[in-house]
């Protein structure tokens, strides 16, 4: 089962702070914690990495919500604005934090509903990084880290949990190897076996019962056989 998307607030009027912590509770989501200024939000970021940041662009003296956005990028923690200042300097300023969205004061719950639909799903699949390259962007020790598709050796089912194993590490994510096989797509992950799906383009050799990466053997399911041999064998 996903644990709950903790979410971090960042808004100097107390009221709007409460009201928008009240609905992101209400659409079941956590609050790990509310700050009216740039130091407290960025120590609070620091203490609690949460999944996401929804930053007040201005916050009263000191510091605004931008700093705190340029904290954050650092720390690989997305963050969504939101403002009821849209005139054109602030936006060139705002856009080049590369937030993932925007919310436009005053808004209700389904607003903000909306919104962060949007932008938990995009941070949930795939996406191309600076280079271009398709990337599953996976949340690891607090930080989101992108891992090229084309690193991905092979996924093996364990309990509720899903092992990736890439070219350079592994990842424990809390998924069904299923689901990442959809998130990923077929051209990086086929399923050989009811635990395990892998990756093409790292197989070594293979046989009816295994194939091999390199040290690693994995067997060869017979409800898969069939597409694993369509896929792996060279077409004549």
């Amino acid at each position: 089962m996903r644990t709950r998307i903790r979410l971090l607030i960042v808004e100097d009027d107390p009221v709007i702070a409460a009201d928008t912590a009240a609905m992101v509770t209400e659409l079941g989501l956590t609050v790990c914690g509310v700050a009216s200024d740039a130091a407290r939000g960025i120590a609070l970021a620091e203490a609690e990495l949460p999944d996401l940041a929804l930053l007040d662009i201005r916050l009263g003296r000191g510091p605004d919500g931008i700093t705190v956005a340029q904290a954050l990028n650092e720390r690989g923690i997305p963050f969504v604005f939101i403002t009821a200042h849209t005139d054109p300097a602030t936006v060139q300023r705002v856009a080049a934090t590369r937030p993932e969205g925007f919310l436009i004061k005053p808004f209700d719950r389904d607003d903000l509903r909306t919104q962060l639909a949007v932008v938990l799903a995009r941070l949930d699949r795939t996406r191309p990084d600076e280079e271009g390259d398709a990337c599953l962007l996976l949340r690891d020790r607090g930080r989101w880290c992108r891992v090229p598709l084309d690193q991905i050796r092979y996924a093996e089912a364990d309990d509720n949990y899903t092992i990736l194993y890439t070219t350079t590490r592994r990842f424990s994510l809390v998924s069904t190897v299923s689901a990442l096989e959809e998130r990923v797509g077929a051209i990086h992950l086929v399923r050989v076996h009811r635990s395990f799906a892998v990756n093409p383009a790292h197989v070594t050799s293979f046989d009816a019962m295994h194939l091999r990466m390199a040290e690693v053997s994995i067997p060869i399911g017979r409800t898969y056989r069939a597409e694993v041999m369509r896929r792996l064998r060279p077409a004549h």
